[in-house]
């Protein structure tokens, strides 16, 4: 995965209670971002997680960086702390269609006090999807 610093909203913040509210990411080189080609995004957590129940993203856009930053519209979802792998992608696969401004940042919600793990989220070059378990063979047989 290639990362390019202007494209990084949240940069290996380390998880709280507190929510965190990423840098604005410019994307003004589109019309309407959500509706071009599929962009993809990466929204992970880094070491363990442990200690709260579940993180609530949500994108947020504005006409420009300094601008009054708004919900993107059916952007917000809710992430379990089980589901939380080291390394896997969260939240959006690609940039949701909702959103029509030129500006983005990723807002992260905590629900609990969590004690460990680091939140990253940007808009990447390729789309991220590593096999899972199951996925691998080895000599013909299914590992996982």
């Amino acid at each position: 995965m290639i990362l390019d610093d202007n494209l990084i909203s949240i940069d290996g913040k380390e998880l709280g209670s507190d929510p965190i509210t990423g840098e604005a990411i410019a994307l003004t080189s589109f019309q309407k971002p959500g509706r071009m080609g599929p962009i993809p995004m990466y929204t992970a957590v880094t070491g363990d997680a442990a200690g709260g129940t579940s993180i609530t993203f949500k994108l947020q856009q504005a006409d420009d960086k300094d601008g009054v930053f708004a919900d993107v519209p059916g952007s917000e979802m809710a992430v379990a702390l089980a589901d939380m792998e080291a390394g896997r992608n969260l939240a959006w696969r690609f940039l949701p269609m909702g959103v029509t401004k030129s500006w983005i940042k990723v807002v992260a919600t905590p629900e609990g006090e969590f004690s460990g793990g680091k939140l990253t989220a940007a808009v990447v070059r390729e789309e991220v999807l590593p096999y899972e378990k199951g996925m691998y063979i080895d000599g013909g047989v299914v590992e996982g």
